[in-house]
């Protein structure tokens, strides 16, 4: 079955500068296995190769600012001609949490884009070290392609039985189902 959830097992902590240097950066990297496949958009991605996630901190005056890197690749099918195909996955995704009490006078919600990209999130304190292990979840699921197709011209044509498209399979079961308890 496809995880929806981020495994519970995860727990990736990295430290917050103590704020005296502002150009102090810390960085932490994990690797991760991940047996199960993950769901998005209605299809399942196994990983093929180990997922590497780095997070970066730095304290500036009034927040603290998160980078989470992460790089991976996934097995899925082309949306075109169904042939199995691999995707690369390295995308960045930057986040900046702020005080509470700094945020009510802006009228900012708990979870805003700015426009630079950052994802702001409003906190009641900033403490010494930030579990990232949520971020890390949401980089990956974000990470997902959902419409991933071969490059250029499909390798192998895709070529339906009569009257069967694989990716309708689940619609027919559903069907099968409604006909089974007595629906048209």
């Amino acid at each position: 079955m496809a995880l929806t959830e981020r495994p519970a097992e995860w727990k990736f902590v990295v430290p917050v500068p103590d704020g005296k240097d502002a150009s102090e950066v810390i960085s932490r990297s994990w690797t991760i296995e991940l047996d199960q496949p993950v769901a998005r958009g209605g299809l399942e991605y196994l990983l093929t190769k180990p997922l590497k996630a780095t997070a970066e901190t730095q304290r500036l005056p009034q927040s603290v600012e998160v980078t989470i890197k992460i790089d991976s690749e996934v097995a899925t099918e082309c949306r075109r001609c169904c042939a199995p195909l691999t995707v690369a996955i390295q995308e960045d995704f930057m986040y900046s949490y702020i005080l509470q009490s700094d945020n009510a006078e802006t009228g900012q919600g708990e979870e805003e884009f700015s426009d630079s990209g950052k994802v702001t999130l409003v906190v009641p304190r900033l403490s010494s070290s930030l579990d990232v292990a949520d971020l890390v979840w949401e980089c990956l699921v974000e990470s997902l392609p959902l419409y991933a197709q071969c490059e250029g011209e499909c390798a192998v044509p895709y070529v339906p039985e009569p009257s069967v498209d694989p990716r309708f399979l689940a619609l027919a079961d559903l069907l099968e189902q409604e006909k089974d308890k007595g629906g048209k």
